[in-house]
């Protein structure tokens, strides 16, 4: 007898390797995604705007990042003693306008750079609510705190959403023709919306998602949502909030996605990278021993062969190890 639907995601042959550049953007799910790469020291970035929602200004910074656009301090808005923009999350909001208006440059040409060589581009998409400010009918990323009545809600046509995010997406193809791009919803219910609104919303962008992979072979679909809300299907997976999943839900959809994007040595790779770092937090007993400084003899050893193997780091893992010695 079966008890759970289990959800097996279609494997699809991605070979991501440590000499390959992967990048994500979009909601709070692709930032745990994101983290867990590079807590195993893969090669990735995220989010040069900070974490995005809705699929319109999301499709506006790739658009912008393929411009390489420049903001200035006309492009931002005062209050209470920090300057920000609209496009931006409130990561990048600063009290001197320069300073703000150089973070936002520096993270478009980084990333400019890094759409360059990636092999490829994750989006999940959070919600197809949106904002956009009275006076200009602007379309935001982030309130940044901003009173209510200055800004319209309403939920995006999905076709308005397809055209966006086609036009964003054909734009990074031109200076990156070999980018995959792999899109999700992400499993966080926006309840806050409602409960009906929320489930509106996520239909929508399934079909923006449909849509987009039907006129495009370089566009595929992981399926994070239905490893969350129909493979686990219990609050015992979520935080204490009951919207976000815990964190042995996000490990569940880790493993998972390792299982389709990773190849098979990569996958052996990143073990050994894990038990590494398991070992520089290994707290002995007997420091001074002369078996504990062995074990640290044979870590460095292992680390200085992986870092040439793979091209990554373990200068703070050394360190550590060196301070439990």
């Amino acid at each position: 007898m079966k008890f759970r639907t289990e959800i097996i995601p279609n494997s699809q042959n991605q070979g991501i390797s440590y000499s390959d550049h992967t990048i994500f953007m979009g909601s709070c799910f692709s930032e745990n995604i994101h983290n867990k790469m590079e807590s195993v020291k893969l090669n990735v970035s995220g989010n040069p705007y900070g974490i995005v929602y809705n699929p319109i200004s999301l499709a506006r910074q790739l658009k912008e990042i393929t411009e390489i656009k420049t903001y200035s301090p006309d492009d931002l808005q005062f209050k209470n003693e920090r300057w920000f923009s609209y496009q931006h999350h409130s990561d990048y909001s600063y009290a001197d306008p320069q300073e703000c208006c150089s973070a936002m440059n520096t993270s478009i040409q980084q990333a400019f750079k890094q759409f360059q060589m990636a092999s490829h581009l994750f989006i999940t998409l959070g919600t197809a609510w949106a904002y956009s400010i009275k006076e200009t009918g602007e379309w935001v990323s982030n309130c940044h705190k901003v009173p209510a009545r200055n800004f319209d809600k309403s939920i995006l046509e999905v076709t308005s959403m397809v055209d966006a995010l086609s036009k964003a997406i054909k734009a990074i193809q031109k200076i990156n023709p070999r980018i995959q791009i792999v899109c999700s919803v992400s499993p966080v219910r926006h309840l806050s919306d409602g409960a009906f609104e929320n489930q509106l919303s996520k239909g929508r962008l399934f079909e923006v998602i449909h849509q987009l992979r039907s006129t495009n072979n370089h566009i595929t679909y992981f399926n994070a949502y239905e490893l969350i809300m129909d493979d686990l299907r219990d609050y015992r997976f979520f935080a204490n909030d009951l919207v976000h999943p815990s964190m042995q839900a996000i490990s569940y959809v880790w493993e998972k996605f390792g299982s389709v994007f990773f190849s098979t040595q990569t996958l052996k790779s990143i073990q050994k990278v894990e038990k590494l770092i398991q070992a520089s937090n290994h707290r002995p007993f007997h420091p001074k021993s002369e078996a504990h400084q062995k074990f640290i003899e044979k870590s460095i050893l292992e680390m200085e062969k992986l870092e040439r193997e793979l091209t990554i780091s373990f200068q703070t893992e050394k360190e550590r190890i060196g301070l439990n010695a």
